[in-house]
């Protein structure tokens, strides 16, 4: 039986693709043809700006055949969206964004 890769193992193998000469290329690509734009928050991308493989699989990650399946966002908006979306429970940020929601109406409401 194969063993489970450690974060650490994880972490390794990403940074090994992101050094690559196809994913720099890829991800100078995918910025250029993007706004310039964070599409969450409208700001303009920053120079920390990650390219986001919306592909949780880590058996897909050196897969950059589907530009579909990427999007530039800010490094917080990076952080977010995975604070939101769990790959074990992906339909749990529904519940998140339902509870989020009535606080930033309330804000909203309060801070017209």
């Amino acid at each position: 039986m194969r063993r489970k890769s450690t974060q650490k193992e994880k972490n390794k193998f990403r940074n090994k693709f992101r050094a690559t000469k196809k994913w720099k290329d890829f991800r100078d690509m995918m910025r250029d043809k993007q706004d310039k734009k964070d599409p969450v928050t409208g700001q303009k991308l920053t120079r920390m700006a990650n390219l986001h493989h919306k592909d949780l699989d880590e058996s897909h990650y050196e897969d950059i055949s589907d530009e579909d399946k990427f999007v530039f966002v800010n490094q917080l908006t990076h952080k977010v969206i995975h604070w939101f979306f769990s790959k074990s429970k992906p339909t749990q940020w529904r519940e998140r964004w339902e509870r989020l929601k009535p606080i930033l109406e309330d804000m909203e409401r309060i801070n017209r």
